[in-house]
């Protein structure tokens, strides 16, 4: 998981998850995220900006984290702001 990345559980089911902060996927990415998980019947994106993903069960969040960890931005440091 990449520091971008939150585990969390989502809904009253408590399905495992992970959160972004608000609007920090680029939207060409959210958008190929979104119809990979789509094909691959991966879970999905529960809010427009792709804040928050929710998974059916650990093995789909991590399938997810793997397909995806390298590709999501780095949050930016101190210095970058």
């Amino acid at each position: 998981m990449t520091e971008a990345m939150e585990a969390c559980k989502v809904g009253m089911f408590q399905l495992p998850g992970i959160k972004f902060p608000k609007g920090f996927l680029p939207e060409d990415l959210l958008l190929e995220m979104q119809i990979w998980c789509k094909e691959n019947k991966c879970g999905g994106s529960m809010t427009d900006d792709g804040s928050l993903w929710s998974f059916r069960n650990e093995g789909q969040r991590e399938w997810f984290i793997l397909r995806w960890g390298d590709l999501i931005p780095k949050l930016p440091t101190k210095e970058e702001e």
